[in-house]
């Protein structure tokens, strides 16, 4: 098997080994250098060592995400990711892709799979299970539990660089005598998978099944065979078969995709059946309690669903700031991605159905509108997921906030509202609707939370939604960090898994079975009825076609769907649509009066929606992306590397 090999020196264990925060045991920050025989010489400094490979994998818990690259959000600032969703990257501008930040050798980059950043932690990883044999015992450290860390952090790290870029090379460490051993070409995807799974079987051999709160945030036994479960569905799916569009030969796999079907299907079921996790019952109450449920799944900071996540301090160290980077301007947050109307669209109603384009009042695409809220009725992840015009946000708003909005607990104003003629704070508005609908003219005012509002304009929403799923809406945000985990891993997605699996083995009633425990935990309808509700039926088509559905809803904003459509081979369809947000215009009923402020009133406002259309990207598909570029330099670097295709700079 083809490797490289990387060098390594001393190490800095003041500045290498600094972790930001995840829980206390991640506070170990020693202030003086040490050589590698040092480090090792000692289960301490070994264990320091080993903490340090948490941080070089890389959490989503920032201003961009995964999903500003995909049909589920948009991000509002429209920098570093515009490039990608028009297809206009390559090795020489690769933008988001290789974007780092902060400063010194461990500058860090948002991107999941960045290549620089991740093979400097194999790097790191590779030295750790090289030497782990060599640390004596030592009271109050667990060498074992230490090894399988190791290991699973590394097989975690090449599967984020196989979901970016198909086959990469697979590092060694090595010395500054031997720099050509480093030029060699990329493995191919089965056999970067086949460490992968040999990894992670010495992790679940290493690893503990539960570990003390004190630890939480640390790989357990089931983490390892949950990933398992998760490459080996990702490797079998269309995208790694294909050969007229996956092109190039490292990027194809060439083995049994039925057996790895198999292998996550087994791996998921064993996490589910053996595993010490447990899914919620999110089921009970009206949809508003239920979806605060499913919500505290992911804001809380340990239950019975989490499986891997990264947990975060509010006084030092890396710090989670979502609250501020995708909540409201009305509270003077950045609205940084946001929800899409298809994302919004993609929500079943209660008995299972699905908005259509057929639809009396279809809310589709540019020009299509309607008169009353549309968001009545959904299933709860909906309202965990999404903040609409009128919803409760959580807090109240500041002093300059409470001018506008007064409500105790927030109302979101994501709309542009009639007051009565010469009242107080209002002024004219003309409005062009969208799609040659005309222009409605009033007196009114924009709301807090828009682009037009009095708090932060240019931070507003231009989808007119907001995303909540991974915001405590309680903290005051601007200045506050939130102490909500990053969740790596979960419970319902080996539920999915085995659903997925059992879909493309041809396991129907398995299939079944899996995604109904998931959807009940919700209160929502069995898939069969579901189906039928969609004028869909029971077989394998429609029925893959409604678990590929359910993962885009469930798993919204946790990084899935990029991965997802592009391992379906669906992103020509998914990411070439023209994205789309909400236009809100409430007006006066006949007879009704309202001045300052706006409170939201469905029984004194006709509220009316408008599709309207995001004109800041022209997104667009070109089947090379697919696959992330290798950056210029890295081609310079190791000439034997073959570049994905379309991504050459002269290509």
């Amino acid at each position: 098997m083809n490797k490289i090999k990387f060098i390594l020196a001393i190490i800095t264990i003041g500045s290498a080994l600094t972790l930001s925060s995840c829980s206390d045991f991640m506070d170990i920050v020693p202030s003086t250098e040490y050589t590698e025989d040092m480090v090792f010489s000692d289960a301490g400094t070994a264990q320091a060592f080993v903490t340090q490979l948490y941080n070089d994998i890389m959490h989503g818990a920032k201003e961009h995400t995964l999903d500003g690259l995909t049909d589920d959000a948009y991000f509002t600032h429209n920098y570093g990711q515009k490039a990608i969703n028009e297809a206009a990257v390559s090795e020489s501008g690769l933008e988001w892709y290789g974007r780092l930040e902060g400063s010194g050798s461990y500058r860090f980059s948002n991107n999941p799979f960045h290549w620089q950043n991740r093979y400097r932690g194999i790097r790191n990883a590779n030295l750790a299970i090289a030497r782990i044999d060599e640390v004596p015992p030592k009271s109050g450290y667990d060498l074992k539990r230490m090894k399988g860390e190791a290991y699973y952090l590394r097989a975690h790290m090449y599967h984020e660089l196989l979901r970016g870029y198909g086959g990469v090379p697979i590092a060694e460490i090595y010395t500054l005598d031997d720099p050509e051993a480093m030029k060699i070409p990329r493995n191919t995807v089965g056999e970067v998978l086949e460490l992968i799974l040999a990894d992670l079987t010495v992790a679940e051999q290493n690893l503990t099944v539960t570990v003390p709160d004190a630890m939480l945030g640390r790989v357990t036994k089931y983490v390892a065979t949950g990933m398992k479960a998760r490459i080996a569905l990702h490797v079998a799916s269309p995208l790694y078969a294909d050969r007229t569009i996956n092109t190039l030969a490292c990027n194809q796999y060439t083995g049994d995709r039925m057996a790895l079907y198999r292998i996550a299907k087994n791996a998921a079921i064993n996490v589910i059946e053996n595993g010490p996790y447990r899914l919620i019952d999110c089921s009970k109450g009206t949809n508003i309690e239920k979806a605060e449920l499913f919500k505290a799944i992911i804001t809380d900071k340990k239950n019975s669903e989490q499986m891997f996540v990264r947990n975060f301090g509010i006084d030092a160290g890396d710090r989670n700031f979502m609250g501020r980077w995708h909540g409201p301007n009305g509270y003077y947050n950045w609205a940084g991605t946001t929800p899409s109307h298809d994302l919004v669209m993609a929500y079943e109603f209660e008995d299972g159905s699905l908005a259509t384009p057929n639809d009396p009042e279809p809310l589709f695409k540019p020009g299509d509108w309607r008169k009353g809220n549309p968001y009545n009725g959904r299933e709860p992840r909906f309202y965990a997921t999404v903040a609409t015009d009128g919803n409760t946000w959580g807090r109240p708003r500041g002093t300059a906030g409470a001018v506008f909005d007064p409500t105790p607990m927030g109302t979101l104003q994501a709309g542009t509202y009639e007051l009565t003629a010469g009242s107080a704070g209002g002024r004219d508005i003309s409005i062009v609707l969208p799609a040659g609908l005309g222009t409605v003219s009033f007196y009114g005012i924009p709301g807090v939370d828009t682009r037009q509002g009095p708090i932060e304009d240019w931070n507003g929403s231009w989808t007119g939604y907001y995303e909540r799923k991974l915001i405590d809406c309680s903290v005051d945000a601007q200045g506050t960090p939130q102490a909500v985990p990053w969740t790596f891993m979960r419970l319902a997605e080996m539920y999915t898994i085995a659903a997925e699996a059992s879909v493309e083995l041809g396991e129907l009633e398995d299939a079944e079975k899996y995604i109904d425990i998931l959807r009940a935990r919700v209160g929502n309808v069995p898939i069969r009825q579901a189906l039928a509700a969609r004028g869909k039926s029971f077989n394998q088509a429609d029925l893959r076609e409604a678990i590929r559905h359910e993962r885009r809803v469930e798993f919204a904003y946790e990084s899935n769907r990029y991965y997802d459509v592009r391992r379906w081979l669906i992103a020509d369809v998914t990411n070439s649509k023209p994205l789309c947000g909400i236009r809100v215009i409430a007006r006066l009923k006949p007879g009704a009066t309202q001045g300052m402020p706006y409170i939201h009133n469905e029984t004194k406002y006709d509220y009316f929606y408008y599709v309207n259309p995001i004109g800041n990207e022209n997104r667009r598909w070109d089947n090379k992306m697919y696959f992330a570029p290798i950056s210029l330099d890295e081609m310079r670097r190791n000439p034997n590397l073959k570049q994905n295709p379309g991504m050459g700079s002269g290509s």
